[in-house]
């Protein structure tokens, strides 16, 4: 990886005239001077890394199966869905298919809540995915 570099005396003093020292001569490369700092930890004993380009999002939606299971009774019920649906999309067509698992359910991917406004894509859900229902208990 090439740098630019000024020469010595304009490299570490931000001289704006030209009659002090003239005009600047910049060299191309790195300078001789410089220790390498390792930037990430992990690759701080490593003696060769590649980075790869990823291949860019496809922006359409695709349909893959996502399972939902039923906290409260351990059935597992199979849904068809976009990766543009929203989690309340999500829940409704649970609901067309099951619907006396009632509306008031919560869901759980990888152990966290989720957002009924969150999308499936953007929750990184992938095909197989299981959602767990949980209920909220209000105390007394």
């Amino acid at each position: 990886m090439a740098a630019t570099a000024c020469a010595p005396g304009a490299q570490y003093f931000e001289i704006h005239s030209t009659e002090a020292c003239g005009p600047r001569q910049c060299v191309k490369g790195d300078p001789k001077d410089t220790v390498p700092v390792p930037y990430h930890e992990p690759l701080k004993n490593t003696t060769h890394t590649v980075f790869r380009v990823q291949p860019p999002v496809s922006s359409s939606p695709k349909r893959f199966s996502v399972n939902i299971l039923n906290g409260s009774n351990g059935v597992k019920v199979p849904v068809t869905v976009s990766s543009l649906d929203t989690i309340a999309k999500l829940l409704q067509e649970v609901l067309k298919l099951r619907p006396e698992l009632g509306a008031s359910h919560n869901l759980v991917f990888n152990g966290k809540p989720v957002d009924l406004k969150k999308t499936l894509s953007e929750l990184q859900v992938k095909p197989g995915a299981t959602f767990i229902t949980y209920q909220k208990c209000h105390g007394g």
